[in-house]
């Protein structure tokens, strides 16, 4: 498959959401506080690409008043600021000086009867009807029955166009160029003889229609059908035939939160249902890269971030860079090839997962020392429960005889420090979930 044009390279760049708000307007991390977290993975992840999508940002917080969605939370609004929205474009613009691009999570499918459009929708019949015509039911959000609004009923109807017409109007979502749509799947509605097909058709339309406005749609979930539309499924359950059909530039994730392959038993996966979407997962998702797929709380949440960055994010980053070549699976090793002598194990019996790259070591275990591909000549070192190790320098390095250490995270004052290069490699000593980034000196 040819590589689509997508107005961010996802594979790339690291995703995430922060939770602003809950029902019934409960605030977990204002608009400032927002901020403060973007700025700090600016520097956490040395000026890397950030798409964050905002939680909760709308009328009561999150999963509340869908099928609309325009209004900013007012408990949102910053001191001296006139509303709410003026608030989060103050964010939105802010964010871009850390190279982030800050745009929302929304909902096309859910219903709520305490909604400005529910009135209007049901008159126009466009909610998903179970066979006997009554109205069907989705999940209960924070003690909120939510139904199902039709895709293929509200598109006909162009309905779904001028929903994201306004909404598109009330924010620059255009300039951040990107969308999260929660639980983005086709439904059909028995009663209106709206097939899954039909549904399918039109969720392909509606993502071609965002195009359209410049936006990209990212999913909470990706099947078959969404390749080249959805560039990025929040929790990516494919399987190893379709990882190597899909390479990451035509669609990635996400992380491994909703894989059920390892499940010992059918009955501990049976919730998930359509979330399992399109399979069920790796057997081992770490051989063949992965990134985050959970949200940001509070500014607290850092440091489990921080975790999952150096450990998942940064080797995903650099695996994402060479082309899937084959896939070996043995009675003790799993293994990814990819171009450029690039190979990532996992042994078997214990599940360590390893990362090397013309016999060099990059990934050992929870010890990295990983290129980072955004920035000149840099490596990353991290140690999630600290080490003292030896690490050979890539070939391009030849030639240099010292480096410069510079302290990532934890975040503190301590300078940058030397260190001598031996024959390409160096000594690295790192405390418990630290990280630095290496260059040379």
């Amino acid at each position: 498959m040819a590589k689509p044009a997508y107005r961010h390279q996802y594979h790339q760049a690291v995703t995430y959401k922060i939770l602003l708000g809950r029902k019934p307007g409960v605030i977990h991390c204002d608009l400032d506080q927002s901020l403060g977290i973007v700025r700090a993975l600016e520097r956490l992840t040395l000026g890397l690409e950030q798409i964050v999508y905002l939680v909760g940002w709308q009328y009561d917080g999150h999963d509340s008043k869908y099928p609309a969605f325009f209004e900013v939370n007012e408990r949102l609004k910053r001191p001296g600021d006139a509303n709410a929205r003026q608030s989060l474009l103050w964010l939105m613009r802010e964010a871009r000086a850390q190279n982030g691009f800050v745009s929302t999570h929304i909902n096309l499918c859910d219903a709520y009867e305490n909604s400005p459009l529910w009135e209007e929708y049901a008159a126009a019949d466009l909610f998903v009807r179970e066979k006997d015509g009554s109205l069907q039911k989705g999940g209960v959000w924070d003690g909120e029955q939510s139904y199902r609004v039709s895709k293929a009923r509200e598109w006909a109807a162009g309905r779904t166009q001028q929903r994201i017409d306004r909404f598109l109007e009330l924010l620059p979502i255009a300039d951040a160029g990107t969308v999260h749509i929660d639980a983005f799947f086709p439904k059909p509605s028995p009663y209106h003889g709206v097939t899954l097909e039909d549904e399918i058709k039109t969720v392909q339309e509606i993502m071609r229609y965002w195009r359209s406005r410049r936006v990209d749609v990212t999913g909470e979930l990706f099947i078959h059908e969404y390749a080249g539309l959805m560039p990025l499924g929040w929790h990516l359950n494919l399987d190893e035939a379709s990882r190597l059909k899909y390479p990451p530039s035509v669609v990635c994730g996400g992380g491994p939160a909703w894989n059920v392959r390892r499940e010992k038993y059918a009955d501990r996966a049976a919730w998930v249902g359509v979330f399992t979407a399109p399979e069920a997962g790796c057997l081992y998702e770490e051989a063949w890269g992965y990134s985050i797929d959970d949200d940001i709380c509070s500014p607290g949440d850092v440091a489990r971030f921080a975790e999952r960055f150096f450990l998942r994010t940064v080797p995903w980053l650099h695996m994402n860079r060479h082309a899937i070549v084959r896939h070996v699976h043995s009675r003790d090793s799993y293994e990814v090839h990819l171009a450029g002598n690039l190979v990532s194990r996992v042994r078997v019996k214990d599940r360590q997962h390893s990362l090397e790259e013309d016999g060099r070591p990059l990934v050992n275990g929870e010890d990295l020392c990983v290129p980072a591909g955004w920035r000149k000549q840099t490596l990353i070192a991290y140690s999630k429960s600290g080490s003292s190790r030896r690490w050979e320098l890539p070939p391009s390095w030849r030639g240099i005889a010292r480096v410069k250490v510079t302290p990532l995270y934890p975040f503190d004052s301590r300078p940058p420090r030397d260190a001598k290069v031996t024959r390409r490699v160096i000594q690295v000593r790192l405390d418990p979930g630290a990280a630095v980034a290496i260059t040379p000196a």
